[in-house]
């Protein structure tokens, strides 16, 4: 596996989310001790709380403001997602079928992390082994995606490039740490998942961005001891939604759902619910991350996801349009007859099931979705892999014309 040689960089915070995130080099190597400097490339987002709004357009300079009601005036933000061109797409031609080799009814990679540190296991990656992960997924055509634009079945990226999801469960202070600096600003952690995913985001700006966080109220990104993060939490909730992040409800106490009566699942997945709006009420919520991999029992026993769907707590109505399980293989697209989005299937980022993933893609790579780069054109080979052949449901297909090659 390739290890990137990305120089560490350090992201700057202004006191207490006040300015906004601040790229600055730190200098060569792997130092990653340095003091950060005051010029270099700079990327810089929002990090008001409570009502704050996401991400604005480049121009715009918001305020944001502290729970104690200080504000000041955060730097232009640069566009977070994919920046889309003026150029109307067109149909590949004949030979770039041949190069591209789109393939729309192929699977998704949801690779799902949890703890980062050391030694590695099964829930435990390092820091040099998730940047090598992401570098493995860039030099192989991959670009990460946003969990919601899979579901609406929109996703728009290059001819010939491959969606990756990420997500990260439990909300580990080894996924997001913040570190004061002398100046009285907070720093992210470089060897953290967010610091090393900003960094990559930073330094390859056609990788995509995007990762999906399962956060719980109880252990918001302090978990185990890491009491100096306490006070961080809404700096760090609000980072991610202004920085095109997504959040998983993952229960309000992390608990089996398997165990619990039907009471008690409303309870805690709408107490979640609840929870993450008291910080910040736009934020979209789409999924469900099960904990423990359990789904509830119903009437006619374990996997039972009608609750998902729709569910009434303290008089009002909520619902969720995915449910993210732990493994064991690639996602099935929306187009496809089989998929069911209340078991989207992950793949668990520990060296044995990865790499083993990572190797059948290099060897059999029909089984993956490619994409044509037109959102206005379904494309699909006829010569499928035998796990696609007879999947397609064309009437999934909508508005968009359907390709045949």
């Amino acid at each position: 596996m390739r290890r990137s040689t990305l120089s560490r960089r350090r992201f700057v915070l202004g006191s207490l989310g006040l300015a906004g995130v601040v790229l600055a080099a730190c200098g060569g190597g792997d130092d990653d001790t340095s003091t950060p400097g005051t010029s270099g490339t700079t990327a810089t987002a929002t990090t008001g709380g409570g009502n704050q709004a996401g991400a604005t357009a480049a121009g715009n300079q918001p305020t944001a403001t502290d729970t104690a009601g200080a504000s000041s005036t955060a730097p232009t933000q640069p566009a977070l997602e994919n920046t889309p061109t003026n150029v109307q797409p067109v149909d590949l031609s004949p030979e770039q079928l041949q190069q591209f080799r789109p393939n729309e009814l192929g699977q998704v990679p949801v690779l799902e992390y949890h703890q980062f540190g050391s030694p590695p296991e099964q829930f435990v990656r390092t820091p040099d082994q998730f940047r090598s992960d992401l570098q493995w997924l860039y030099d192989h055509n991959f670009v990460v995606v946003k969990l919601r634009d899979f579901l609406d079945d929109a996703i728009d990226i290059p001819a010939g490039k491959r969606p990756v999801i990420l997500t990260f469960d439990d909300s580990h202070v080894e996924q997001f740490r913040l570190t004061p600096l002398a100046n009285g600003q907070l720093a992210l952690d470089p060897n953290c998942a967010i610091g090393i995913l900003e960094t990559f985001f930073a330094a390859h700006p056609d990788f995509g961005r995007g990762g999906v966080f399962a956060i719980l109220p109880h252990q918001l990104f302090n978990w185990p001891n890491a009491q100096d993060q306490n006070e961080h939490g809404t700096i760090k909730v609000n980072f991610l939604l202004d920085n095109g992040y997504e959040l998983s409800n993952h229960s309000y106490d992390h608990v089996s759902l398997a165990e619990l009566s039907t009471d008690e699942i409303i309870y805690q997945l709408c107490a979640w619910n609840d929870w993450v709006h008291s910080i910040r009420p736009d934020a979209q919520l789409d999924s469900i991350t099960l904990p423990y991999g359990m789904y509830p029992i119903g009437e006619n026993g374990p996997g039972d996801d009608t609750l998902f769907r729709g569910c009434v707590y303290e008089g009002r109505e909520y619902s969720w349009r995915c449910a993210l399980q732990i493994g064991a293989n690639p996602a099935t697209p929306p187009i496809a007859n089989t998929y069911d989005p209340y078991a989207v299937a992950r793949i668990q980022a520990f060296d044995e099931e990865l790499y083993k993933w990572f190797d059948v893609f290099e060897s059999d790579p029909g089984i993956l979705y490619v994409s044509d780069g037109n959102p206005n054109t379904v494309t699909i080979p006829n010569d499928l892999h035998p796990w696609l052949v007879d999947t397609l449901d064309e009437s999934k297909v909508g508005s968009r014309r359907l390709v045949r090659y």
